[in-house]
């Protein structure tokens, strides 16, 4: 498969997926897709700020999104992990700056990461999206980037807490935007067999003093159970006893299933940042193949987190690995896929 065929197969599906995780969570669009896993918000905001480049209209949705629903994110969280994502954090903090010009509840400061206001150079979305700007928008236009000026359309609704893919903001609601409701959320729906504090903070998104600190007050309390395996402390919950105290179901079946969202969204990130910006479709099979090699061995940590196999680059030799690759790339679109 050529790149700029494979390029356009991951550019339709993100938007596709992205589109379809937040309607089901209250933005304005119709909802194409049912999904019964709990999804990570903070994850998949810092994916869709960086694909919505490519949709304005689904950009501009997700600013409505924010301005009315900004007070269910976990502020410190969605920025501890926009330092390991691919994507340009001076697009976040503007987005965060206009949702706070529209909700001054919200109260989320943000300091631009730029200097001397919107160039050409700095377009937010593709010129050809958009066409010229007759009347640039202040806000992202003090943090670097020429766009027009964003309008709320009024169509976002809060999202349903009862709902699987909204369970993150029902635990939030319950036990407050911190570390604790994160933690409850790993532990009630990642089904890994030995969770442990580094495993914890890495998905919380929190340091992992911080993760420590709380497992340990719940543990003390009871609602969590700690055990040693060899030299790791482990962590777990009684999951059915769980369900019924959040009225969700009788047993842990009726529990939402989820994803190592935090390393899964990172690859696919990353993935779509390569071929937007990266990947050259003049390239030969060889260097192509090269190309793709440099960026799996980065992500290898995260791709075996996310449960994606990794070839191995010794069984493959020259222009061969691209296969591989493309192997790769459907795997990880297949985790998202309906």
């Amino acid at each position: 498969m050529r790149i700029s065929t494979l390029r356009e197969r991951v550019r339709s599906e993100l938007l596709d997926f992205a589109w379809g995780q937040w309607s089901q969570l209250g933005l304005g669009g119709a909802v194409t897709r049912i999904d019964r896993w709990a999804v990570d918000p903070e994850a998949l905001l810092l994916l869709t700020l960086e694909v919505g480049r490519r949709d304005p209209r689904l950009f501009d949705e997700l600013l409505d999104w924010l301005a009315l629903n900004g007070d269910l994110l976990i502020l410190q969280r969605l920025r501890n992990l926009a330092r390991r994502y691919p994507g340009d954090r001076s697009v976040l903090e503007a987005s965060l700056a206009w949702a706070s010009s529209q909700n001054p509840a919200l109260r989320w400061n943000a300091t631009p990461a730029r200097t001397g206001g919107p160039t050409s150079e700095a377009t937010l979305f593709d010129p050809e999206l958009v066409g010229y700007v007759r009347e640039p928008d202040p806000v992202f236009g003090r943090f670097g980037y020429l766009r027009p000026r964003a309008e709320r359309s009024l169509k976002s609704v809060r999202p349903d807490p009862r709902e699987p893919i909204a369970f993150a903001f029902k635990l939030r609601l319950l036990f407050g935007l911190g570390s604790r409701s994160e933690v409850l959320r790993i532990l009630l729906t990642l089904e890994e067999a030995r969770l442990d504090a580094a495993r914890i903070a890495e998905e919380a998104g929190f340091a992992k003093r911080n993760i420590n600190e709380t497992l340990s007050a719940l543990a003390d309390s009871g609602a969590v159970q700690a055990r040693w395996s060899r030299n790791q402390r482990v962590f777990s919950v009684f999951r059915g006893k769980w369900a019924n105290l959040l009225e969700i179901g009788p047993g842990a079946e009726h529990l939402p299933a989820t994803l190592a969202w935090v390393p899964l969204l990172r690859v696919l990130t990353s993935l779509y940042v390569w071929f937007e910006h990266h990947a050259d479709p003049g390239w030969s099979e060889y260097l192509a193949a090269s190309e793709a090699r440099s960026l799996v061995d980065g992500l290898t940590r995260d791709l075996g987190e996310a449960g994606i196999s990794s070839p191995e680059s010794r069984n493959f030799h020259g222009s061969a690995y691209w296969e591989a690759f493309e192997q790769l790339v459907d795997d990880s679109l297949g985790l998202i896929g309906r």
